[in-house]
């Protein structure tokens, strides 16, 4: 593996400036060397310097005291080793180098090469990266083993210390991916290429990934890597600190990872969180693509974590306005208004107003006194029906609509009270019979208007679809309850035959009268 440049320092320490801005670090003698007598300059101090005014500015002299004191005390700083993970702020960037403050008077390099162009870490900000050497006090960092410093020495540094490898995905194979490694074939399986199982494995062939040696074995030829550990390193680190910023009530921003009947799971950036699909929109919503897209960036509200089972729920319709806060303004009691059918239940059928705001129409008020065994025999899902408002309760999320409009107004002329018409049984019930006019209105025949003796069956004589005439006897309500007569009716065809008979009894020619009358009528001519 090569090493970094000789002048890269692994504590600064004030020097002359040697041309290329690189500090200098004090000499040691060699073997075989003398160390210098007491009171003479050691070699590379300020005296082998050109004097001050002779061209140059004298440079600044330490002893070796001085020396040890500016490097300061590290025993509550221990000393970083090979491999390990270490993180430190940026101090300066060169053309070749990046330097890092790791604490404790440790300074380490990253070439500046491992880093994209527009990737380039600033003076100032934070970085992580492995320790590959600390040879000659000089601390080199990398933030991964690039292909160009690999060999089986230094794989199996990464392999014993956990440092990541820079590995190019060649092709797919049974099981997983062939991997080349600074030219070393390697084995990544399906399961440890990304965090889940991808569904379309040829996406990561020709991608340059960091991995984690698993297996290392027969000095290099049998190799097994995966990158999948070190996203979940990565993940882990990025959980930790979202603890600190997903809260309920919390309005973060992230990705859509993926669509589910149930909702969708959108990437937080550490860990994921769902949108249930009632936490999409106010409105009614089928599915969650009708709102989301994988990929899509979102803007949601935290509604709850539990970090013990790792489950964040989420909302998109917590940062809507809630709709019912206007109904009470924009609907009234008996308003008619238009909507659509959304489903329908053994009570009644829900009808979509406005986006996020439905209301009840009760199956009670679906058929207008007639029975009905279900919604369906009236309205359908998806049908646009127009209600009429009958209740409005804004604090309880309740809005009571009616059909039955739509029923009187599609009914014939209301039958006057006395008028004789032919109905048809509907149904037969305990105390009567409900009776279908021809005009469309139902009215009640009830037993003690049958005209047959207390306590008779008229389920038999009587069933749904039978004709039969009637009188009405009274109307209220608009035509809503209909009482109803077929005694009555007997009666009237009693009095109509008398009548007839009376009539037709009469003397069809002239009338006399008696003798008294002809002589009263003969005088008076006379």
């Amino acid at each position: 593996m090569d090493e970094p440049r000789n002048d890269t320092p692994a504590t600064e320490i004030p020097a002359s400036d040697t041309g290329e801005g690189k500090p200098t670090t004090p000499q040691e003698p060699g073997p075989g060397e003398e160390a210098p007598a007491a009171g003479e300059p050691a070699p590379g101090t300020a005296q082998d310097a050109p004097a001050a005014g002779e061209g140059e500015e004298a440079p600044t002299t330490q002893s070796f005291a001085e020396l040890l004191e500016s490097t300061g005390d590290t025993s509550t700083h221990p000393r970083v080793r090979t491999g390990d993970r270490v993180r430190g702020k940026v101090v300066r960037v060169t053309g070749e180098w990046v330097f890092v403050d790791l604490g404790g008077k440790q300074e380490g390099s990253i070439r500046k090469e491992e880093f994209q162009t527009d990737a380039v870490p600033a003076e100032g900000s934070e970085v992580e990266a492995y320790v590959m050497s600390t040879q000659g006090g000089e601390v080199v960092l990398s933030t991964r083993l690039s292909s160009r410093d690999v060999s089986v020495s230094a794989l199996a540094e990464a392999h014993r210390s956990g440092i990541p490898v820079e590995g190019r995905v060649v092709k797919t194979i049974k099981g997983g991916y062939e991997v080349r490694v600074a030219g070393m074939r390697a084995f990544c399986p399906l399961s440890q290429i990304d965090l889940r199982w991808p569904r379309e494995p040829s996406v990561h062939v020709g991608q340059t990934y960091p991995f984690r040696i698993l297996e290392l074995k027969e000095r290099g030829r049998n190799i097994v890597v995966s990158r999948r550990a070190i996203l979940e390193a990565e993940r882990a680190e990025k959980r930790e600190a979202l603890k600190d910023v997903l809260k309920p009530g919390e309005v973060v921003t992230g990705t859509v990872r993926s669509l589910h009947n149930f909702g969708a799971f959108v990437d937080l950036g550490g860990v994921d969180g769902l949108i249930p699909i009632s936490e999409m929109s106010w409105g009614r919503v089928e599915s969650p693509a009708e709102v989301l897209s994988p990929g899509q960036e979102v803007r949601v509200q935290v509604l709850d974590v539990d970090w013990e089972r790792e489950r964040v729920s989420l909302s998109l319709k917590a940062l809507q306005a809630d709709p019912w806060s206007r109904v009470a303004e924009r609907y009234r009691v008996g308003q008619r208004v238009r909507g659509t059918v959304t489903r329908i239940a053994p009570f009644g059928a829900f009808v979509e107003l406005e986006p996020g705001v439905e209301g009840l129409v009760h199956v009670s008020a679906l058929g207008a006194g007639r029975k009905v065994q279900s919604p369906k025999e009236v309205v359908s899902p998806g049908e646009v029906v127009e209600v009429e408002v009958v209740s409005v309760d804004p604090d309880n999320r309740r809005i009571g609509l009616s059909l039955e409009h739509r029923f009187w107004e599609s009914l014939g002329d209301l039958p006057a009270e006395g008028d004789v018409v032919t109905g048809t049984v509907e149904r037969v019930v305990e105390f009567g019979l409900f009776v279908k006019l021809p005009s469309g209105h139902v009215g009640l025949l009830p037993n003690v208007e049958m005209g047959t003796p207390r306590g008779t069956d008229h389920s038999r004589a009587y069933k749904p679809g039978t004709e039969i005439p009637v009188m009405v006897l009274s109307v209220e309500e608009g035509g809503r309850r209909i009482r109803l007569s077929k005694r009555a009716v007997s009666e009237k065809v009693e009095r109509d035959t008398v009548q007839e008979f009376s009539r037709k009894a009469a003397p069809q020619g002239p009338v006399f009268g008696t003798l008294g009358d002809l002589l009263k009528d003969k005088l008076k001519k006379g």
